[in-house]
């Protein structure tokens, strides 16, 4: 799991396990209720009174977090109106972050301190009605922010409880909770909430001060699956606490240093596939790693780590493309890039076997938020250069644009327009290759039925199906891009959509600029490039190749429907082995016959491939596939 993903479950795990609960004792359950409110009302009554619910205005509790396969210390603290700080301790993980009312902060396992002030209006929103449920407006029949019903009776660890589900005028977040109808205590509560989606299980119910906590919680991520599990050894209500605590703490002692002055300028990196790649030593040891702002955490690939011989601990889950990515924890050695040294850093490890073979490269690992926010980092896309400077002495002097962006859990997010009328969040992604559209979106705006191309794709997890379509236009800070390239998951209905931004924006937008990613001053900068709304090279066949399992050859791994390459006879398998009469190696094969493939529409190859041990040729001419 990525930083990012894996303090985002933290923090519900947090919230949830100060939730006050319910009573040990409550009214005479009766159950054929069906009235939602009546329902709530023995709730409340059970855990003390709606008046001493409301009462509890600050909590603090400690305990033991389990979570795959490690355990440690938890401690949290909380205050109305959204005051917070959590502390964890996790095998090789320790994590610190809190919200003091002006500026929520984290401390991350390498000791980075990322503090945001600006909040997207998807944020500000639930934040909202976090406040309104922490203030039990929901409970109130006449309240025109909550709608409260009554969903019938469920089956929860083999016990009877009414179903009460909780939604808002404010924004698309809902709340079910399960009450048993025996003692009207909370079984289980489900939270749809976005990303942070959740559902949480309660037992070992305690009395503290009139009120009944849950000191025993298990919940279950709903993108990722990973099952988390909270035994709190003390809890206290409305204990005396030192507003200082929610205050960030102190910045730790630089993990880095520039090899001269203040900056590494002009570093050469290579843009393949829609990824930048730049050298990475090691150990001794020179290898290319991807730089992506997606990235929650630094990643390595577990062969590299298996090669280096590092020990790797818990087994975690994270969110990838295309899916759930099992996940260790590992110390990595003091690395160095041009210009910059680095100490040993806390970093994710994942098997990048599959990846590796569909892009076509070697790729050691990934360079992610706690790397990229120590300093103010410029791409420029079309002279393939970036630069990583001190962010306290940087200081921007060019005619870029400060775009409409902000931070959400280590991760920009900024302000786009599509065809002149979808609107809104879409997150800042340099390790994406391409631009992603929410499905629900596609559905709902109908470019699920514009002609486009389907393609398989392999993320850090899985392989899964997009559709890639184009779009009129793009607008982001000011500037329009002509035609932009759009991928999305096909399928689906007419839904609201389930996230709060609209889709990914990447490297097919941004190499069209020089960009400045600015963390300490949560901003983006945009400047533009000597390829600006340029056309760029596309697929003109059909055809998805990468390496065989091996290396050992360039295989066909998938064919889009209704493309030259489905009309030519390509079949999934096929081994390619030469074009044109020129024989093509494993070494450099697969870059080399996609560069061949984004020749111009009306270019025509004779492909040599081996089909199950059988030699055919293959006629292959290549066109718009967006036409």
């Amino acid at each position: 799991m990525s930083a990012r993903a894996f303090t985002a479950a933290l923090k519900i795990i947090a919230v949830t396990a100060l939730a006050v609960l319910a009573t040990f004792t409550g009214p005479s359950a009766a159950q054929d209720l069906n009235d939602p409110f009546e329902i709530l009302g023995g709730y409340f009554e059970a855990a003390g009174g709606l008046d001493r619910l409301k009462a509890e205005q600050a909590q603090h509790f400690e305990g033991t977090i389990s979570l795959g396969g490690m355990s440690g210390p938890i401690r949290a603290w909380t205050a109305k109106p959204g005051l917070s700080r959590m502390e964890l301790e996790l095998g090789p993980l320790n994590i610190m972050q809190g919200d003091n009312g002006e500026a929520r902060w984290e401390l991350d396992s390498n000791g980075k301190l990322q503090v945001t002030t600006k909040l997207d209006e998807a944020t500000l929103n639930r934040d909202e009605v976090e406040r309104l449920m922490a203030d039990y407006e929901y409970a109130d029949p006449g309240s025109d922010i909550f709608s409260v019903t009554y969903e019938g009776i469920a089956d929860i660890k083999g016990s009877d409880c009414y179903a009460v589900r909780i939604s808002n005028s404010i924004n698309s977040d809902r709340h079910t909770y399960y009450i048993s109808v025996d003692d009207f205590r909370l079984e289980k509560s489900v939270a749809i909430r976005g990303e942070n989606s959740a559902d949480t299980y309660y037992d070992d119910y305690r009395a503290v001060n009139g009120l009944a906590v849950a000191f025993y919680m298990r919940e279950v991520h709903h993108m990722t699956g990973q099952t988390h599990e909270i035994e709190i050894s003390r809890y206290e209500s409305n204990p005396a606490i030192d507003p200082a605590i929610f205050d960030p703490p102190e910045q730790g002692a630089r993990d880095f240093a520039f090899a001269t002055g203040d900056a590494a300028e002009d570093i050469s990196f290579e843009f393949i596939e829609g990824h930048l790649f730049i050298p990475v030593r090691v150990a001794g040891r020179e290898n290319l790693w991807i730089l992506d702002t997606g990235a929650g955490m630094s990643v390595i690939s577990q062969a590299f780590a298996d090669e280096m011989g590092l020990e790797i601990e818990g087994h975690l889950k994270g969110q990838g493309a295309g899916g759930p990515v099992d996940i260790g924890i590992a110390t990595l050695p003091p690395f160095e890039l041009k210009g910059i040294s680095f100490n040993e850093q806390k970093v994710a490890v994942i098997d990048m076997a599959e990846l590796i073979r569909r892009i076509g490269i070697e790729i050691t690992g990934i360079l992610g938020f706690d790397f990229l926010s120590r300093f103010v980092t410029r791409v420029d896309y079309a002279r393939e250069l970036i630069s990583f400077y001190d962010p306290e002495s940087f200081s921007y002097t060019g005619n870029g644009i400060v775009v409409d962006a902000h931070m959400k859990e280590g991760v920009f997010e900024t302000h786009a327009t599509l065809d002149a009328d979808l609107s809104g969040t879409w997150l800042f992604d340099l390790g994406a290759s391409s631009t992603h559209l929410d499905q629900a979106y596609a559905v709902r705006e109908g470019y699920t039925r514009k002609k486009g191309v389907l393609r398989m794709a392999h993320g850090a997890s899985n392989e899964y199906q997009t559709k890639t379509v184009k779009g009129d236009n793009l607008q982001i800070g000011g500037f329009t891009l002509d035609r932009p390239r759009l991928a999305f998951v096909p399928g689906g209905t007419n839904t609201v959509p389930s996230m709060d931004r609209i889709g990914i924006l990447g490297n097919s937008v941004f190499r069209n600029f020089i960009l400045y990613l600015d963390y300490a001053n949560e901003q983006v900068i945009l400047e533009q490039g000597d390829r600006f709304n340029r056309a760029w090279p596309e697929d003109g066949s059909g055809l998805n190749v990468g390496w065989t399992t091996g290396h050992g050859a360039v295989e066909v791994l998938y064919v889009s429907p209704d493309t030259p390459a489905e009309r030519a006879g390509f079949k999934k398998g096929d081994i390619v082995k030469a074009i044109d009469g020129k024989a093509v190696t494993p070494a450099t094969g697969v870059l080399d016959v996609r560069a061949l493939l984004r020749e111009a529409p009306g270019t025509t190859y004779d492909v040599k491939i081996d089909r199950a041990g059988r030699q055919k040729n293959l006629k292959l001419e290549l066109a718009d596939l967006y036409r």
